[in-house]
């Protein structure tokens, strides 16, 4: 029972570090080693733009300040610890900009261990704006994802795209 104890308190303990990284957001610049002053005035107005282009990616680990071994693996879960370290990895990528897309209905336990597969990840930390994080290449056969949640295996009619014959003025 002590085991059990000591592993909830780690949630806990786990939980609150998630929470507080959350509350205390590094300076992007910082972060992304960009340097926003050598700017020109005209272009700081777009200061997260560039920083997104020309910032150097890290992983999300040193960003969160979170390391992926902080993350149990998802096999010494129960299903409540695993839904509520899912809801709060997501909430911690919600406010560094980054979010996570996943197919609708796909269970907690899918999306922790791929959260936690991609928390090695390099992204760029801009400070504003949202960075949508993919767990999908679209090749069925490396999906991540149980076959009822593929959607890319409705994407083959795109091998047919040539065959287009709407009204191509619009573009």
């Amino acid at each position: 029972m002590s085991k059990e104890r000591d592993f909830n308190a780690y949630i806990v303990q786990l939980v609150e570090h998630m929470r507080e990284s959350a509350e205390n957001l590094p300076d992007p610049n910082v972060i992304s080693e960009f340097d926003e002053e050598s700017l020109p005035e005209e272009l700081k107005m777009f200061a997260d733009v560039e920083r997104f282009l020309q910032g150097k990616p890290k992983r999300i680990a040193v960003i969160t300040g979170i390391d992926t071994q902080a993350f149990p693996p998802v096999s010494k879960l129960n299903d409540a610890h695993t839904t509520i370290l899912y809801d709060e990895m997501t909430r911690l990528l919600n406010e560094y900009g980054f979010y996570a897309d996943f197919p609708a209905g796909l269970p907690a336990e899918n999306k922790y261990v791929l959260l936690r597969t991609k928390w090695n990840d390099k992204l760029v930390y801009t400070g504003n704006g949202m960075t949508c994080i993919e767990f999908c290449d679209y090749e069925p056969v490396r999906c991540p994802y149980p076959e009822k949640f593929c959607q890319c295996k409705d994407l083959d009619d795109f091998d047919n795209f040539d065959d287009f014959d709407g009204d191509d003025s619009i573009f």
